[in-house]
């Protein structure tokens, strides 16, 4: 795991905690963040509490201390609705991302100029991921033309 230290000495609220949730979680813990995490169903509050992550509703929480929302991937931001954590905190002027916006900030904060490739969708991941690793190395530098 990549600890996550842009958010070093600061609180931050994560919600969703199934296998991403808890990674990003303990990946913020691992770089100083202080995490508030939550999720609506209470197997996943639980799972959390068992690996020393602190749990509190994000109702009941003071907004003006949290640096940033962090949204589990499944959890809705636009649409159809966004999820209630998401008014809470807009209401508050915090800052609504995911956890692959915290990859991308520890990367710039770490190796600013090292390219990187994401995959993301449905289908074809493993695949993709293949045909990219057969590319040779110094192909794979030159070609990087957009971040």
């Amino acid at each position: 795991m990549t600890p996550v230290t842009t958010f070093r000495g600061r609180s931050v609220a994560v919600f969703g905690l199934g296998a991403s949730g808890i990674a990003t979680a303990q990946a913020l813990l691992a770089g100083g963040a202080n995490v508030i995490a939550w999720d609506d169903t209470a197997a996943s509050v639980e799972k959390a509490r068992a690996k020393n992550i602190e749990t509190k509703n994000l109702r009941e929480i003071d907004w003006s201390r949290i640096a940033a929302l962090v949204l589990a991937p499944g959890v809705p931001l636009t649409h159809p609705v966004p999820h209630w954590t998401v008014g809470l905190a807009r209401n508050a002027a915090v800052e609504v991302i995911g956890d692959i916006e915290l990859f991308c900030r520890e990367r710039k904060a770490i190796a600013p100029n090292a390219p990187f490739v994401a995959i993301t969708g449905t289908n074809g991941k493993s695949t993709t991921t293949a045909l990219i690793a057969q590319y040779p190395a110094e192909r794979r530098a030159r070609s990087c033309a957009w971040r």
